[in-house]
């Protein structure tokens, strides 16, 4: 499969999007979303993904001129209007003045609507808590089709859902939890199909409702299947209230849905100062990472570690070594480059 450097990436990912018509300080911002995401191990949020974007341009889901709009606000709470476009642009721009509210207040919370796929919902809340908040999003939605089967159905109702926490630890290197509620990411499905793989009992079931290995099935009608059964369940309703309905966003099991964008989108950030000394909490957590990182794993080569550290180390490596695509995944992203007549096509090694 092609490897290629991570800067190299980003660059020729920045440009096709600037020949399909997005500015520049969008451009970079996406760009970087997704091969942060690719660097993180987080393949189905990488650039796999620029396709899916480039059509959504073409269609007109994605305006990627737009600019957020505040529909509403007070001191604590932020309402988003991102008015179709590019949903890391919108999202990082309601995480800063997130913060810049909870800073001055104590806490704030900011509801998204109307905006296209915000990518890894992680980075998020790593933003904030880098700099020294919590921060928990949900994120409902995925597209204008549901994708998820409630616990016990046989058809999709619900989004992926994802749900994240950012905690600031003492070393820099925040705690990041970062899931979705379903048994995995749709956008996961799409990195097996393009590698011809099959995919592990209890991600999906087909058109019938039965249990399947072929991703094939997945997109002939079926449906993904909740994480941990009732439990994941449970987790995808409560992102499907935040993150849909109290961001004004919609839900793929309400009427009107196929008419929105991608994602609903609800953050909350909450300043550690109010709470506790922000050093004394980040040292707190790092000695509770330590004590979990000293458990004995069940398997040597596989050590405990604490949320967002597997993340911290496939970046490290993948910075060094490049990051790995599928060679469907880069045969598109090239054809894709060629008819927007964008050049400097990086090396592939």
């Amino acid at each position: 499969m092609p490897l290629l450097n991570a800067g190299e990436l980003a660059i020729f990912v920045d440009q096709i999007l600037r020949a399909a018509g997005t500015p520049a300080a969008h451009s970079m911002v996406v760009s970087k979303s997704l091969v942060e995401a690719n660097l993180a191990g987080h393949d189905s949020h990488g650039v796999i993904r620029v396709k899916e974007y480039l059509k959504a341009i073409r269609v007109g889901t994605i305006i990627p001129k737009a600019e957020p709009q505040i529909a509403n606000e007070t001191n604590t709470t932020l309402m988003v209007d991102g008015g179709r476009g590019f949903g890391q642009v919108v999202a990082d721009w309601t995480t800063e003045r997130l913060l810049v509210k909870a800073a001055e207040h104590g806490m704030a919370a900011g509801g998204i609507f109307n905006c296209g796929h915000i990518g890894r919902l992680g980075s998020y809340v790593q933003q904030a808590a880098e700099k020294g908040f919590v921060a928990l999003a949900f994120v409902n939605g995925g597209g204008s089709e549901p994708r998820v089967a409630p616990y016990g159905g046989q058809r999709a109702v619900l989004g992926t859902n994802p749900i994240a926490a950012g905690i600031p630890a003492a070393e820099g290197a925040p705690v990041v939890i970062d899931f979705s509620t379903a048994a995995v990411a749709s956008g996961k499905i799409r990195v097996a199909t393009d590698k011809g793989e099959m995919l592990p009992s209890g991600w999906i079931i087909d058109r019938d409702g039965k249990s399947s290995c072929d991703p094939r099935d997945y997109y002939d009608g079926g449906a993904l299947l909740p994480a941990a059964g009732h439990k994941g369940y449970g987790l995808a309703v409560l992102v499907e209230a935040l993150g849909g309905l109290l961001s004004g966003a919609g839900s793929p099991t309400l009427a009107g849905w196929g008419s929105a964008t991608t994602n609903g989108v609800m953050i909350w950030v909450l300043d550690v100062r109010r709470f506790q000394p922000l050093e004394r909490f980040r040292a707190d957590v790092e000695s509770l990472g330590a004590v979990l990182r000293a458990v004995p794993p069940t398997d040597p080569e596989y050590p405990v570690m604490i949320p967002g550290e597997p993340e911290l180390r496939t970046a490290a490596e993948r910075r060094t070594r490049g990051v790995v695509l599928p060679s469907s995944t880069w045969d598109g992203i090239v054809e894709a480059a060629m008819q927007l007549n964008v050049g400097g096509t990086p090396a592939v090694h």
